[in-house]
């Protein structure tokens, strides 16, 4: 109970900026409730005062006082909806940025064990969940609570009775509502999880519907869904039953408790203990209250389930590092490119080591092929000197300066990485490659374009540098890719360039072209290259074999390759000659 307050009070903390708009809604909603809450006395005395006596004029004054409250009640609702929705927006908006901004700063390690899916549902659909509470389901809230006071206390000055017979409905209906709710909660927090669980699969399936049809593993993919598809069924299912058991059971004891009111009242009204107007006012707040006692249900289990959602909104930004960069961060003036590990060690989430007691030193401007068997740890060397991980003990250092102590925004400048798959974003050409760099001006990008050896193709192209390439680059080859992942890369004049495997994905001719165009964009640079490609050893005026996350050999390429060590294993039975 004390962690629901405590979520809830930090939920309402982003209705500050707006808190005279919700305010002010929430007081709206109160007259609305206030007014509602007189109707069924003003048919009261349309009927007694009007109808049975005969009097015809006053009949008329109610009815229209009635249909004058009506219209009030109408403004009201738009007024208190309208303010109550702008501050519930307004706070979403913000608990929505603060979201975005923590996923932004978290390590690649989150990214690694957390499901992209589950981020973007959190984002959405949970967002979604708590905008609703604040605006509608507070508002129900309270509508509800103040009509049921305001009509128990008219209720009780006409009959106290029949004040009880309605008290016990109410105390029978509340305590249904609060077993729904104990009810149905842990099954609606499965059902946040297993929806994000479904976007998760279903994302990857359509990120990777090439790789799927190539494999021809469709209908094992199909399955796969189908599983998770089934599950999120099965807990709807659950969830809809148990609601239409207790969602419906009020409605029952309404009826029940209004049947009661007709044949007491009936015999009251023969006794003369009643008036025909008294009793259609309590029928009718039975019947207005009937809503109301309803919404409370809901509202009592989306309250928990919308501060699930706060909460697993407020975990991803709690869980994120405050800053980027630690206090004492610096920036690197004109920096060598030396690269050094010392001693590093590296353990994945899964509990893999992947780098045992690492030493390397990289001189500046040298060129250096890093190569071994799958899961030797190569790619992740390239990681952690752009510090996209942290290793758990030792020092990767640029000029003798730890990375982790190099302000991000410097590294970034300096240190360029270029993965094996770039990722092309839904965008022109113009801001894919301007994407480290949005205030790039047309000359900087077209120059880092050249050097790319990609800007005659973009120039031929009708809509040259604005022309939107489909989603991850679809409408583009895979070496246009890499180029324009090169270009993005050159933009920044980065002093270390690191490339991972950039030629694997490539046919033979563009691959070719392509080495033959990264010896003129290396020069002057430190480049790591992660690569078993042979083309890729020869730019290279060292090479590095990896094996178990260690290294096992070190020299020139042409002088491990003499050596048929695993080296020489690695480039195939080609040779140093070879092609």
């Amino acid at each position: 109970m004390a962690d629901s307050m405590g979520q809830l009070k930090r939920l309402l903390s982003y209705l500050r900026e707006h808190k005279l708009h919700f305010m002010a809604g929430l007081v709206i909603v109160l007259l609305m409730s206030y007014t509602n809450g007189v109707i069924p006395v003003l048919i009261r005395e349309a009927i007694d005062g009007g109808i049975v006596t005969g009097k015809y004029r006053v009949a008329v004054r109610y009815a229209l006082l009635v249909l004058f409250v009506g219209i009030l009640n109408g403004a009201f609702s738009f007024s208190g909806r309208y303010l109550l929705v702008k501050a519930a927006q307004h706070a979403v908006y913000h608990l929505r940025m603060d979201a975005f901004r923590a996923i932004q700063r978290h390590r690649m390690e989150f990214f690694d064990k957390t499901y992209s899916g589950q981020l973007i549902s959190r984002i959405t659909n949970d967002t979604e969940r708590i905008t609703r509470f604040l605006s509608f389901r507070v508002r129900m809230f309270v509508y509800s609570v103040f009509l049921i006071i305001v009509s128990l206390y008219y209720m009780a000055r006409m009959n106290v009775a029949l004040t009880g017979v309605a008290l016990v409905t109410i105390a029978v209906v509340v305590a249904l509502n609060t077993t729904y709710a104990r009810k149905v909660r842990p099954i609606y927090d499965k059902i946040r999880h297993q929806t994000g669980v479904v976007a998760s699969v279903s994302t990857g399936s359509i990120a990777g519907v090439k790789t799927i049809k190539a494999l021809s593993v469709e209908e094992h993919i199909q399955g796969k869904f189908e599983k998770e598809n089934e599950e999120l069924y099965s807990l709807n299912v659950e969830a809809t039953k148990i609601t239409a058991l207790y969602g419906n059971a009020p409605f029952l004891v309404m009826g029940i408790a209004m049947s009661a009111m007709l044949y007491y009242g009936g015999r009251a009204i023969m006794a003369g203990a009643l008036t025909v107007g008294e009793l259609t006012a309590f029928l009718t707040y039975m019947l207005t209250m009937t809503w109301p006692l309803r919404a409370l249900g809901f509202t009592i289990g989306d309250i928990q389930r919308s501060l699930a959602a706060a909460s697993r909104l407020f975990e991803v930004i709690d869980s994120a590092p405050a800053e980027v960069d630690p206090p004492d961060a610096v920036e690197l003036e004109n920096p060598r490119g030396e690269i050094e590990f010392r001693d590093v060690w590296l353990t994945y989430h899964t509990g893999k080591t992947v780098l045992k007691g690492l030493n390397l030193k990289i001189r500046p401007g040298e060129k250096v092929l890093i190569t071994g068997p799958p899961g030797s740890g190569k790619s992740t060397l390239l990681k952690l000197i752009a510090r996209f991980y942290e290793p758990d003990k030792g020092q990767v250092l640029i000029d003798g300066v730890d990375v982790r102590k190099i302000k991000t925004s410097c590294l970034r400048k300096i240190v360029a990485y270029v993965p094996q798959e770039p990722f092309i974003f839904n965008r022109s050409l113009r801001e894919n490659i301007a994407l480290a760099k949005p205030d790039a001006s047309m000359e900087e990008i077209e120059r880092a374009a050249k050097i790319a050896k990609i800007h005659d193709f973009i120039a031929s192209l009708p809509e040259g540098y604005d022309t939107v390439v489909g989603e991850k680059g679809v409408t583009l080859s895979g070496g246009q890719r890499q180029r324009i992942a090169l270009a993005r890369a050159l933009l920044l004049e980065p002093k270390i360039l690191l490339l991972d495997d950039p030629v694997s994905n490539l046919d033979a001719e563009t691959e070719k072209r392509l080495v033959e165009d990264l010896r003129g964009i290396l020069e002057g640079k430190t480049a790591v290259i992660v690569s078993q490609r042979l083309s890729m050893a020869k730019l290279a005026d060292r090479a590095i074999v990896m094996k178990d996350g260690q290294i096992v050999e070190d020299g020139k390429p042409e002088e491990l390759a003499k050596k048929g060590g695993l080296f020489s294993e690695m480039l195939g039975r080609g040779g140093w000659n070879g092609e």
